[in-house]
């Protein structure tokens, strides 16, 4: 199965490495890259709802 990923790196801070710890508890049956995905595409998506709801006058 073939896929096209990019591969990506970044420096994690202590606090992260902390919090990545937690989410790995949640995620123990995925690799780290997509709990890191999966994390990622989440925290974008609430992103994107808080600015749309923002922009509408709602409050979150």
């Amino acid at each position: 199965m073939a896929t096209e990923l990019k591969r990506m790196t970044f420096a994690v801070t202590p606090d992260m490495e902390e919090l990545m710890d937690e989410a790995k508890k949640i995620f123990y049956d995925r690799t780290q890259s997509e709990m890191i995905r999966t994390l990622l595409v989440a925290g974008l998506a609430a992103f994107k709802a808080e600015k749309e709801a923002k922009q509408k006058g709602g409050m979150v």
